[in-house]
């Protein structure tokens, strides 16, 4: 599983960076971990040029060949070794290769059936929805192996729609699905011209989070403050403000400070990078962009690089939503053929040779506000009275990035770029 958590993290900022590049001045909030999760849906499916082009953007092709000793072997199903290309032309490739295909496209299930596990389990301490599953048109029947692995590793279903016949009841279907699944909090994913007649095969991806800080912010400190846009422009913003003990550190590189901030039960943290103030500060948080990394994030954040210190803390409150269509972003970075007609090759989730993906549709919603447990909050300000000391300021008045993590795991669940609260 270790593998495929440095896998989703590779990917997290590859597709960050992706979507960084058009508008340096527009907040961001995705969850890759979701969207990874539910494009391993689609490769469970996939054959030929379209599985590995999803292997290369994702990097499930660098999954460790150890992974397959784990107790969860796919090949240990009561299906045949060629159960995930049932239904599909013979073809002239030896038994053995079409066995070892089965155990690659079930591979990346069974690790994220884990993982998705091990996270879910956690999920009493925090609000996270995440709301996967695919849309098919009918007249493209579903292999039951395939809807039984989508079962079984990824905790959801393939739903068959009259998408050609009756488009808008099968579009007011799935964004009733998303709304009840994320809590009422994400609304019409799809508007009226995102589905048409021509739809044949439709991912739906969307997360909803929302925890509680393991220290409050006391809403009575709660100030208006001044939040710097760029050199010319500021506005003024909700400051959260409190003083306590938290991990803090300062990255030489980057010239920036980042923090840990957890949430109840320290399940979840979120770290958040501010660079230092300068006369663009747009274009600081793009150059910290364009240098962070897998491996340097968890350099930056390790018992190395920080350490646990009295720090006086000022944080703007947010709610952001957000609606990405990806299918542009992710022919980009190389997933190309999955979306073309003549050249995708999902004869995994059908038999038929046209089935391709119409449209893949990613929206996030994330509060961030002074809630916190009464108990830890309770603590944490009787261990800073008692200190007395010198503070470490980190004012977040000015652009920043976040990471939301699940600490268990190690796992990136979401990335974010405030540049206006």
């Amino acid at each position: 599983m270790d593998s495929l958590i440095a896998a989703n993290s590779k990917f997290c900022f590859d597709f960050f960076q992706e979507i960084s590049k058009d508008d340096a001045h527009k907040n961001i909030f995705v969850c890759p971990l979701s969207l990874s999760a539910a494009f391993g849906m689609v490769r469970l499916g996939a054959r030929g040029d379209s599985a590995h082009q999803i292997d290369e953007v994702l990097h499930f092709n660098e999954l460790g060949n150890d992974e397959s000793k784990e107790p969860h072997d796919p090949s240990s199903k009561s299906k045949g070794s060629d159960s995930s290309v049932e239904g599909q032309k013979q073809t002239s490739a030896p038994q053995d290769r079409q066995s070892e295909s089965t155990r690659e496209h079930q591979l990346v299930g069974c690790h994220f059936g884990k993982l998705l596990s091990r996270i879910d389990r956690d999920k009493t301490y925090y609000t996270l929805s995440m709301a996967n599953r695919l849309y098919g048109e009918q007249e493209f029947p579903i292999c039951p192996e395939y809807s039984d692995d989508v079962t079984e590793f990824y905790h959801t279903t393939v739903e068959s729609v009259d998408f050609q016949k009756d488009t808008e009841k099968s579009r007011q279907e799935i964004n009733f699905w998303v709304e009840n699944q994320c809590q009422g909090k994400i609304k019409e994913l799809f508007d009226k011209e995102a589905i048409d007649k021509s739809t044949v095969l439709v991912l739906v991806n969307a997360v909803y989070f929302k925890a509680k800080w393991e220290k409050e912010f006391n809403s009575e400190n709660t100030v208006d403050a001044s939040f710097s846009l760029s050199e010319n422009e500021k506005k003024t913003v909700k400051m959260m403000n409190q003083k306590g003990q938290f991990n803090i550190g300062f990255i030489e590189e980057l010239q920036a400070q980042i923090l840990e901030m957890k949430y109840t039960m320290g399940k979840l943290s979120m770290l958040v990078l501010l660079p230092s103030c300068s006369e663009d500060n747009v274009k600081s948080l793009q150059e910290l962009g364009k240098k962070i990394n897998h491996e340097k994030l968890l350099a930056w954040s390790s018992s190395e690089n920080m350490s646990e210190k009295p720090v006086a803390i000022s944080f703007p409150q947010f709610i952001m939503e957000d609606s990405y269509d990806l299918k542009s972003v992710l022919q980009d970075m190389g997933i190309k053929d999955v979306f073309d007609e003549t050249k995708a090759d999902l004869t995994g989730i059908s038999r038929s040779p046209d089935l391709h993906l119409s449209k893949i549709v990613h929206k996030t919603c994330v509060e961030v506000d002074e809630m916190g447990t009464e108990a830890a909050a309770a603590s944490g300000a009787v261990a800073a009275e008692k200190a007395l000391p010198s503070w470490v300021e980190f004012n977040a008045n000015h652009p920043f990035l976040f990471f939301i993590r699940h600490n268990p795991t190690q796992s990136l669940l979401f990335c974010g770029r405030v540049c206006s609260p």
